[in-house]
């Protein structure tokens, strides 16, 4: 199946997304806007396709790959600490303007793409298939303190 941003794979010098990437189930968590929020539309959009001219930040190519895919936690802990974590280096109102309101939860399966292993701070990557439409598949279930 086609990746949803697969033009923008084709251009890169590496294969994207790594072959360690599969498709998978997995309950995950998100950082999204409430459905009132301008940057609503942003919700299950990667950094790449909201901001391209951040590539030019991105020096190697596997870093250009990630920008590509969405960034998804496993737990809700793992969410909120992260969360807690970016807000001792950052003011929490820019913050809250540049991530999100609010978390999100829902659930990946196989035919929506293929993910990461889960790293120590319980984040993954998502490449979604083409077809992907992971905004009816998440519902709010807390706002971001």
């Amino acid at each position: 199946m086609p990746f949803k941003y697969q033009k923008y794979l084709e251009t890169l010098s590496i294969l994207c997304p790594p072959v360690d990437y599969k498709p998978e189930s997995r309950i995950a968590f998100r950082f999204v806007f409430e459905t009132t929020h301008e940057k609503y539309q942003n919700n299950f959009l990667p950094i790449l396709i909201i901001k391209p001219a951040r590539k030019n930040r991105f020096k190697e190519d596997s870093s250009q790959c990630q920008g590509y895919a969405l960034s998804l936690f496993d737990s809700l802990a793992q969410a909120n600490q992260k969360f807690i974590n970016l807000t001792r280096k950052t003011n929490p109102y820019i913050l809250k303007e540049s991530l999100g309101t609010h978390l999100a939860q829902g659930i990946i399966e196989p035919g929506d793409g293929v993910v990461s292993a889960i790293n120590e701070e319980g984040h993954f990557s998502l490449h979604e298939f083409e077809e992907t439409d992971l905004q009816k598949k998440f519902r709010l279930i807390s706002s971001l303190k």
